[in-house]
């Protein structure tokens, strides 16, 4: 029994030390800088990417495994296009003897990709610089002299093939031609099947988003394809503001101006925190928002967007609003100072991108403001509005102010018309200039009028006339 059991031990012995040299033969053989190249240069071609490696171990139970992986940035643009802390993959490993890499699986840890905007206004993937072709042998000194063949078998080229591409914790900044970013992903993981297939496609996570680092998102989730340089999130959905947003979009990747639509709609969304994320006063507009969005256009270019936007706001308020402060206490309104809300909606077309209102409406229990007009490419704004009170405010009203009020019909309401101009962050009204200046005009007519009315009552005197 002992000499069994110690013969046992010798052969397992013996298979962990054959298993051990082998594993060390293969990690010589794959970290010698020969076949390190060729490993680059097949995962290259397969991913259709310039891949460099850091430094490359196989073991029998994790694959190949690699650290310090870059991609070069496209063009002239600075940095890396990727830098990854390292990638594993499961394959067939007795295959690195024949030249062969199939992997079931390849994932991507900790990749952070820094993707530029070309000048001619589109996101190009690094593509792999196919070699030269070899120049042809020199013609023959002598008529009927044979051509020289090269000396030596050519080595067979590597094959690789990767059936599915997993993504960890990746970090993805889209940085248009002005140098702005204008997209970040954080948290990213994602799947991709047949990563060398013409169309391609699978499921992806993220953790964070920000839009031109003014709007955030969250928690992402969508199913996303990519075919012909063209981008789909299909079914997507996040958090933004506590309120979630869902929808579909696509955009192209490789045309000029980098071509985009989204069909996008929310609900719950907090706007107090929209605004104080996006570096806003707090308090100055709360309530619940909910909308619609349908825009196309060109990646970075204003001008180019078109679409249409319907927003509704539940349970609003807005207070030190500087224009609704200005019209409040010029009108003596106290309303307008702190308005709340029961009824906050808006609609609007955008052409070329300029914002065409067509209705906004704020509405409390005893006032109504109505505005429509446009806002340009430069946000500047162009809107006529209409202000609406009720019996209770205008009885609080002194007369002089009731006075350039219109009366409004049976209901006892009162309207003012007035225009609404300058920019989007600092709207002004013409409102109280044009009352300001009536006034003064009234008051400089009395004050003629108490000068010279008697001297133009009744006939002058005749020696008044006299030369």
């Amino acid at each position: 029994m002992r000499k069994l059991i110690k013969g046992f031990l010798i052969v397992a012995a013996a298979i962990v030390g054959l298993l051990g040299a082998g594993v060390l033969a293969i990690n010589l053989y794959v970290q010698s800088a020969g076949t390190q190249k060729r490993i680059e240069q097949a995962l290259s071609g397969g991913l259709k990417a310039p891949i460099h490696l850091g430094t490359t171990t196989v073991t029998p139970w994790s694959g190949l495994k690699a650290a310090g992986i870059t991609v070069p940035q496209v063009g002239t643009a600075p940095g890396n296009f990727l830098e990854a802390a390292s990638f594993t993959a499961r394959f067939d490993w007795m295959g690195l003897f024949h030249r062969r890499l199939d992997a079931s699986e390849l994932s991507l840890n900790q990749p952070c990709v820094e993707w530029f905007q070309s000048p001619n206004g589109r996101w190009e993937l690094p593509r792999v610089t196919p070699p030269a072709p070899a120049p042809g042998p020199k013609a023959s000194p002598t008529p009927g002299t044979p051509a020289p063949t090269p000396s030596g078998p050519r080595a067979p080229a590597w094959e690789i093939s990767v059936h599915k591409l997993a993504v960890n914790d990746g970090v993805f900044d889209f940085w248009d031609e002005q140098g702005m970013r204008a997209l970040e992903f954080a948290g990213v993981q994602f799947d991709c099947l047949e990563p060398r297939a013409a169309g391609t496609g699978g499921t992806a996570s993220c953790k964070y988003v920000s839009l031109r680092d003014r709007l955030f998102f969250s928690n992402m989730q969508t199913d996303w394809s990519f075919a012909g340089g063209e981008l789909k999130l299909s079914s997507f959905q996040m958090e933004v503001g506590n309120g979630e947003i869902r929808g579909n979009a696509q955009v192209a990747t490789e045309v000029k101006h980098s071509p985009f639509s989204a069909d996008i709609a929310f609900d719950g969304v907090d706007v107090n925190r929209l605004m104080v994320e996006a570096a806003q006063p707090d308090g100055e507009v709360t309530g619940t928002l909910k909308g619609q969005l349908k825009f196309n256009g060109n990646a970075g270019k204003t001008s180019s967007i078109n679409g249409t936007a319907h927003l509704e706001l539940a349970g609003g308020r807005m207070q030190d609003i500087e224009l609704l402060q200005m019209l409040g206490q010029g009108l003596q309104i106290p309303d307008l100072i702190q308005l709340n809300l029961k009824t906050a909606v808006a609609d609007a077309t955008v052409v070329n991108g300029v914002v065409n209102v067509k209705q906004l409406l704020l509405e409390s229990q005893n006032l109504q403001l109505v505005a429509k007009g446009t806002i340009d490419t430069g946000g500047k704004l162009k809107l006529d509005a209409r202000l609406t009170i009720d019996a209770a405010i205008s009885e609080r009203l002194p007369t002089f102010i009731l006075n350039y009020f219109t009366p409004g019909g049976a209901d006892d309401s009162h309207y003012i018309d007035f225009q609404i101009g300058n920019t989007l962050t600092h709207p002004k009204s013409n409102l109280l200039e044009n009352l300001l200046g009536h006034r003064i005009q009234g008051q400089m007519t009395d004050l003629l009028k108490s000068i010279f009315g008697k001297k133009a009552k009744g006939k002058p005197k005749a020696e008044e006339t006299a030369p």
